[in-house]
């Protein structure tokens, strides 16, 4: 009972949270294969590392052996030209050093290569050249692995049922043997027990034993990408294709970051979707993996994939005849319609064409209508403008001529009292006294400044936001900012006189007591630090406080 419960959770309880993992898995699928050649250089990287310790020189025949069996273990499921290349080179070594041991390993490796090509005359007579008298723990292990694999390959391909059932017999007593080889906490050991109970169909010991192999690698590692093949083979014994599924995925992406080019994952996955109708995926799927294939250079995998390929290939020829027959009848639709069309345009058009003369006369009276409206609204804006100037300068002179004349006042009052003071000290013949005040300067300078304090304290009456105003103007890192006691300084006294009108550079210069050059200086300074355009600057800054 316990039993057929774990089934039904297995066959229907799972699917119901799996669909859009499927569905990710699948994008994450597509952009690794998009990317191939990312993972093909990162292979290609490694290996030329191997290669350039095999240049150095002084390098021993042990050494030399040991850097071949790497290159031997990159090529494995890569190029398999370049992993029998590698083999034969070790083989040539372990001979030249009389190693006995080394020549079994080569031999072994060798034939458990053929074995995956598909060559198994091959790989038999590498196995029967093994002297099994140096074996050790290991060497005796992967010599039953390579004849069980052995025997496995030649009972799946064997057309004749006596040779297949004797393959399958000797299949099941290496098998055996290798049951008493391994440890029981060992990941053959678990592999070999696993099949037991996937061929058995006990899908929940097969899968409970898949679960502690998966334990026992990292994520996406080659033994990872095995024992997830090997899973969704157990799931597809119970019959679940979504879970199936799941774990090619996860075994394909393993295949393509790791560029092993001999892979089953991808080809039975494309067959599932195409079965589903996913005819896009499933071909770019085989594609792949047929290119995949011919680098890595067997028939065996070749055939198979080819077979796949018809298949989808007559699928693909066969939607592609049912769109053109849809399209072909949405053409004789569209004509019809067409046709229609065109004579109900041509009714329009005589209609239309009556009615033509009347609107182009209405459009040419409403044009006009907008053009005269138009320059009316430029008009008044103009007279807008000019009233607002009259009324802002109006405002100016106003509080200017007040000022002025206070300042002339008080000019004529300060002159008197220089005359007086002037006939006083020529009455006491002072005159080294009036010739020292002569010399003196300051009293100009005091004027100066009393005359600039004056006229900063009137400009910001008049204007009092236009310190803060002109900054914004200015870059973050160029604002002025005035000194205690400063109402405005030169540069900004520049840009007052030129706020109130006065834009001659040789007049500014004069009521500032500047040179020209430094006033233009002054002016070409400001301009570069401004945010806005060097020709936008100072019509900007006449507009700061504009009278409403």
């Amino acid at each position: 009972m316990k039993g057929y419960l774990f089934l039904f959770l297995l066959l229907y309880a799972v699917p119901i949270f799996s669909k859009s993992q499927i569905d990710s898995l699948l994008e994450d699928l597509d952009n690794k294969v998009k990317k191939n050649s990312i993972y093909i250089d990162l292979k290609e990287s490694k290996i030329e590392e191997i290669k350039s310790e095999k240049q150095k020189t002084r390098i021993s025949r042990v050494e030399l052996y040991s850097l071949n069996k790497e290159l031997f273990k990159e090529y494995k499921c890569y190029i398999s030209d370049s992993a029998v290349h590698y083999l034969n080179q070790n083989l040539d070594i372990a001979h030249a050093l009389k190693d006995q041991y080394k020549i079994n390993e080569t031999s072994i490796a060798m034939s458990a290569l053929f074995v995956r090509l598909g060559m198994y005359k091959e790989a038999f007579d590498f196995l029967a050249s093994v002297k099994r008298s140096s074996f050790d723990g290991r060497q005796k292990l992967d010599y039953y692995l390579a004849y069980r694999e052995l025997y496995l390959g030649l009972g799946s391909y064997a057309r004749n049922n006596r040779e297949k059932n004797n393959y399958w017999r000797n299949t099941k007593l290496y098998n055996d043997t290798l049951k008493t080889l391994t440890l029981s906490n060992s990941e053959e050991y678990l592999r070999i027990i696993e099949r037991d109970f996937r061929e058995n169909k006990e899908i929940e010991n097969a899968l409970k034993i898949n679960g502690e192999r998966l334990k026992l690698v990292k994520e996406y590692s080659p033994a990872y990408a095995l024992i997830t093949f090997h899973r969704s083979l157990i799931y597809r014994k119970a019959g679940d294709v979504l879970n199936e599924k799941k774990y090619l995925i996860l075994s394909a992406i393993s295949d393509v970051q790791l560029a092993i080019k001999d892979n089953a994952s991808i080809p039975i996955l494309a067959n599932i979707l195409m079965q589903e109708g996913d005819i896009n995926r499933a071909y770019t799927y085989i594609r792949f993996s047929l290119e995949n294939i011919k680098d890595y250079n067997t028939r065996l995998r070749s055939s198979e994939i080819l077979n796949i390929q018809t298949i989808i290939d007559k699928e693909y020829q066969t939607r592609n005849d049912k769109k053109n027959s849809q399209l072909r009848a949405f053409l004789l639709a569209i004509s019809v319609l067409s046709i229609l069309l065109i004579v109900s345009v041509i009714s329009v058009y005589k209609q239309m064409k009556k009615d033509r003369a009347t609107s182009i006369k209405l459009k040419e009276v409403n044009e006009e209508l907008n053009s005269l409206n138009q320059k009316l609204h430029d008009i008044n804006e103009e007279l807008k403008k000019k009233n607002h100037q009259v009324a802002e300068a109006n405002h100016i002179k106003e509080e200017y001529i007040g000022y002025f004349l206070d300042v002339c006042s008080k000019y004529i009052d300060k002159l008197d009292n220089y005359r007086k003071m002037v006939y006083k000290k020529m009455q006491d013949r002072q005159y080294e006294s009036l010739l020292k005040i002569s010399k003196d300067i300051s009293l100009k300078e005091e004027e100066s400044k009393e005359l600039f304090a004056n006229f900063d304290k009137m400009f910001i009456n008049l204007f009092p936001d236009f310190v803060e105003k002109f900054n914004s103007l200015l870059l973050d890192d160029e604002m002025i900012f005035l000194k205690k006691g400063e109402v405005l300084n030169t540069e900004l006294r520049i840009y007052a006189l030129m706020r109130l009108g006065i834009s001659d550079s040789s007049k500014i210069a004069s009521f500032l007591g500047y040179s020209v050059n430094t006033i233009y200086n002054y002016r070409t300074k400001m301009k570069n630090r401004a945010k806005v355009s060097r020709d936008d600057f100072e019509p900007r800054v006449k507009e700061i406080g504009d009278f409403s």
